[in-house]
């Protein structure tokens, strides 16, 4: 039987340029943080993908699965100013938001990894917070070697299809080097496979730059570098001026040892040009 595998990433919910619900989120003294323009327009992208994944749920007459590849949250890191507040209840208010949009999908199966400690707590803590507290009324798969409800790593097979989740991937920083660093992971993941006798799997997911490339069939694996929900911080715009995020997700329908990649992608305006009046 088909399953509609849909994919997300790098939210950044509670970051100032991460993913917001139009409706904003209250704060504890009684006022109230809205979503700036680039947040709306992040907004629009999350229910585009998703729209994306319901059409193939119906195309296909598949159960959606749901897999979060890390990153969920931005937590106080960094001494950031671009958090909407240091207090963990609007992080869980903004989470809640975003998440009713794939729960309205009815997810047959979730798989929660964990991210970057900086943005997600020391051990992935704010993402096993919520596979924990979703798991009450969802269908969370727990990591079974840990007992957890969220991966560091996570090896799925699906209907013959193996694939490889883990959030920190690898991706080339310059336009002439992008695509090729993804190639050469799919390359390294090949290698170390075979060097210990293991199956080599189909398709490796990574996340975390916020850009999206695919190696295709360069090599037995296929590595596919996912999208984010992120709009450029602060410290993009000092350290990558030039580059411009993804944004979007990706959808794999999966039946009988095949596979096919859906991909729902758009760009960031520059902003506008200023001229003399």
């Amino acid at each position: 039987m088909a399953v509609v595998l849909a994919i997300t990433s790098d939210t950044h919910c509670r970051s100032t340029v991460g993913l917001m619900s139009p409706k904003g989120v209250p704060l504890d003294d009684g006022g109230h943080v809205s979503p700036s323009p680039g947040q709306l327009w992040l907004w629009q992208c999350w229910l585009s993908f998703w729209d994306m994944v319901n059409t193939l749920k119906e195309k296909h007459n598949a159960p959606v699965w749901w897999e979060s590849n890390g990153d969920l949250v931005d937590g106080d890191h960094h001494n950031t100013y671009q958090i909407v507040s240091r207090n963990s209840i609007q992080e869980r208010e903004i989470v809640r938001d975003v998440l009713d949009i794939p729960l309205s999908l009815s997810p047959e199966r979730i798989f929660i990894i964990r991210g970057t400690e900086a943005h997600v707590g020391a051990g992935g803590c704010s993402e096993e917070s919520i596979a924990r507290a979703l798991s009450d009324d969802w269908p969370v798969e727990p990591d079974p070697e840990t007992g957890n409800y969220s991966w560091w790593k996570l090896m799925m097979d699906v209907e013959g299809v193996l694939i490889d989740f883990t959030h920190h991937g690898r991706t080339g920083m310059r336009p002439w080097t992008h695509w090729n660093a993804t190639a050469l992971l799919a390359a390294q993941i090949v290698m170390e496979r075979v060097r210990g006798h293991e199956r080599i799997p189909d398709l490796a997911i990574r996340s975390h730059y916020h850009r999206h490339s695919d190696s295709y069939d360069a090599h037995l694996c296929r590595v596919i570098q996912t999208p984010a929900y992120q709009n450029a911080t602060s410290f993009v715009t000092r350290v990558v001026p030039e580059s411009l995020a993804d944004i979007g997700g990706i959808a794999i329908v999966i039946d009988d040892g095949k596979f096919e990649v859906h991909k729902d992608l758009h760009k960031p305006s520059r902003g506008k040009i200023w001229t003399a009046a």
